[in-house]
């Protein structure tokens, strides 16, 4: 059994992170953010562990480089377990 992935809302990260849409956009787009995933055709959410991760990672100072690194790590990881769960339900 797979375990399961929390979603938040753009506007629920926005709340825990205190900061404008903006910021966070341009968070995502400079890779130190984890990008959003689509959740339905006009909807899209962030995975809660992650955006843990990257608020911890920044709560002890981790310089912008190595952010970068995780964040890329993050999202590797996103589509290893998206990948593993896919060939277990083909299988």
């Amino acid at each position: 059994m797979q375990p399961s992935i929390s979603i938040l809302k753009q506007s629920e990260v926005l709340e825990i992170t205190r900061q404008s849409a903006t910021t966070l956009w341009r968070q995502v787009k400079a890779g130190t953010f984890t990008p959003p995933i689509q959740i339905g055709t006009k909807a899209t959410g962030y995975i809660k562990d992650e955006v843990n991760t990257v608020l911890s990672a920044r709560s002890i100072g981790m310089p912008e480089r190595e952010l970068k690194a995780l964040v890329k790590r993050l999202v590797a990881q996103r589509k290893e377990r998206a990948s593993r769960l896919l060939e277990t339900i083909a299988a």
